[in-house]
């Protein structure tokens, strides 16, 4: 985090970027670390979990840290384009997808861990059957057979992927649900209220962008267009702090679910960094009070 990220803030309402960048990135240490080392709960271990978390944790870390990468406009480097910045939207729904797994698995964390493996599985063997339809007489893609076949075998044992689940993925395992159907599944009118309002606020736009649909295409392209040549600079400056600004409160976000769930006597920092962000950026402090706040009470 430095000086180039956050152009479109006034100076006296400018960030100590390297005192930030260090506590976020400890945060981040020391979850990885306590998720790696100091597992709370045998159960979870036994339902797969510890690897999981881990999983989630270093996809969250990596590209919280792309984006910033992408925001970065400080470096000398004239290949380091303004404009970068811009591919950073859909990286952002990276990490808020993971939010809205770990805000689903928080409701019933042993079963849903449960559903989570046994629903990947499903799609795996579902893959695994498309291509032995397509491929499955051409010598070429054997290897690949035999290797995927392994694959599937080892986890439907570690999955504890049931007989009558095995004779009929498709009628047995349930889907993991998408973001958006999440709600569908939840018991909790608070988190019920909480996905909706994610889905709104945050997944609605990054998603766009993703796909491209004519708001998404608007931001994502626009900034190349003749016609906007004037403002062109400055409003890259406000997408570029505003995607930086998106990826610490989504990384602040990830984490507290990761407490919730695996409560590794941490509230106290993620509160301060929670605050210190929230005086900066309203998008923060919003998402704070709606949830974190009472989510990290002491």
């Amino acid at each position: 985090m430095n000086d180039g990220y956050f152009d479109s803030i006034p100076k006296e309402r400018t960030l100590d970027h390297n005192i930030m960048a260090s506590k976020i990135n400890d945060l981040i240490e020391f979850y990885i670390n306590n998720i790696d080392r100091g597992f709370p709960f045998k159960k979870f271990v036994a339902k797969n979990g510890r690897g999981m978390f881990l999983t989630f944790a270093y996809v969250a870390k990596n590209t919280y840290r792309s984006i910033l990468f992408l925001c970065d406009m400080v470096s000398k480097d004239p290949a380091r384009r303004i404009e970068y910045s811009i591919s950073s939207i859909p990286l952002l729904r990276v990490i808020l997808e993971e939010i809205f797994t770990l805000v689903f698995i928080s409701e019933d964390v042993e079963k849903r861990i449960e559903w989570y493996h046994k629903a990947g599985w499903r799609e795996s063997k579902e893959e695994y059957d498309r291509c032995l339809a397509l491929y499955g007489k051409d010598n070429n893609w054997a290897t690949w057979f035999m290797e995927y076949q392994n694959h599937l075998d080892k986890a439907k044992k570690l999955f504890d992927i049931t007989a009558t689940e095995f004779s009929n993925p498709e009628k047995n395992i349930l889907r993991w649900p998408t973001p958006g159907r999440m709600k569908n599944h939840v018991k909790s009118s608070v988190l019920t209220d909480f996905m909706q309002y994610l889905q709104d606020w945050y997944y609605k736009q990054f998603s766009q962008a993703s796909h491209l649909t004519y708001p998404g295409l608007a931001v994502m392209g626009s900034h190349f267009l003749p016609s906007v040549s004037a403002t062109k600079e400055n409003n890259l400056k406000k997408l570029r702090s505003d995607c930086a600004f998106h990826s610490i409160t989504l990384i602040l976000a990830f984490f507290s679910e990761v407490e919730n769930i695996l409560k590794f006597s941490h509230k106290e920092e993620l509160k301060y960094l929670w605050t210190v962000v929230g005086e900066y950026w309203e998008y923060a402090k919003e998402l704070y009070d709606r949830r974190y706040q009472s989510l990290l009470k002491v």
